[in-house]
């Protein structure tokens, strides 16, 4: 179960996600500013191919055009001038002038259900306890496909679910868009029955706390410690320090990586991520095992130089980096 509460202070909205007592995430969106683009669907229009690159760029109404791939699934390949639906699946980037990124691969979610309609089949979260009783709680027409999330519980109704899903497709394939939702929209879609949700006048101390570490790279870990957190133009380093704390190297480093890990998911860091490690083992495994990896993320292991290296994909900017452009 998990509890989500909505705040809402002047123009600012505010939506943090509690799980077995700590904060997993946090989104926000100012009223007076356009919201996040993220998942919108478009009716768009390829108005440059790119072969060396392997990508079309899609005219779709914004200042400049997306980048959408050449070659998506069994999708047929794009030529100058087809009108295309398309699905922003990465934000535009003002930190390097780079436009939004889009997809014809177009998924629609509600509670722990993603529809896909141009990929069939049931997929299933890595993260997803007794898996094999999930296969048979969704019935899914021939050429579509779902994604049950982490978060899925038994008693959550996903045929129902598939069903709306399903109609709001027909819908879009008629009108040829599907704008983007707000936060409160996009906050209670990912609702499941298990979720307690509770629009609240301020956040509690753990919202908050949670809420004001975002201003700071340092985070504190609870035996002693800390992580320091440095966003580049090209990567993220996560930098690990005992301060006096370290008794034993294993135990450590794995507390490390465990709130590093919650750090890259509550902050929303994507791209190529490292942990620096007090005195990296030979074997990273042990420190890994039994631990939560963030989702879209790819372990690739220690670097010649000791260095745990992390992919994760990375659908607009971090929280700090979007509060402060939103702030200035």
């Amino acid at each position: 179960m998990a509890e989500v509460f909505y705040t809402v202070s002047g123009n600012l909205h505010r939506m943090a996600r509690i799980e077995e007592g700590r904060v997993v995430s946090l989104d926000f969106e100012f009223q007076d500013k356009s919201l996040s683009l993220l998942g919108g669907i478009y009716d768009g229009r390829v108005v440059e191919i790119q072969k060396p690159l392997h990508v079309a760029f899609v005219e779709v109404g914004l200042s400049k055009p997306g980048m959408l791939p050449l070659k998506e699934g069994n999708l047929p390949l794009l030529k100058h001038g087809d009108r295309v639906l398309v699905q922003v699946s990465r934000t535009e980037n003002p930190l390097e002038n780079k436009g939004v990124r889009l997809t014809r691969l177009i998924t629609l979610s509600l509670g722990s259900l993603l529809y896909t309609p141009f990929k069939s089949g049931l997929s299933l979260s890595r993260r997803l306890e007794n898996r094999q009783l999930f296969k048979d709680l969704l019935t899914l027409e021939p050429g579509e496909g779902g994604i049950l999330r982490h978060n899925a519980r038994p008693e959550e109704n996903f045929q129902q679910n598939l069903i709306q899903l399903r109609e709001e497709w027909k819908e879009i394939q008629k009108k040829r868009e599907g704008p983007p939702l707000t936060l409160l929209e996009r906050a209670m879609r990912s609702l499941t029955p298990s979720d307690h949700f509770t629009r609240v006048k301020t956040f509690d101390d753990r919202c908050e706390d949670a809420w004001e570490s975002l201003s700071s790279p340092e985070i504190s870990l609870p035996k002693g410690g800390n992580i320091y957190i440095e966003e580049t133009h090209s990567l993220t380093v996560i930098d690990v320090n005992s301060q006096g704390a370290l008794h034993y190297v294993l135990p450590f480093n794995r507390m490390a990586i465990e709130e590093a890990f919650r750090q890259i998911t509550l902050r929303e860091l994507g791209g190529k991520i490292v942990i620096d490690l007090i005195r990296p083992p030979q074997d990273i495994n042990p420190c890994l095992k039994g631990l939560s990896v963030p989702t879209d993320t790819e372990i690739w292991g220690l670097s010649p130089m000791g260095l745990l290296e992390l992919t994760r994909r990375r659908k607009r900017l971090s929280l700090p980096q979007r509060l402060k452009l939103q702030l200035n």
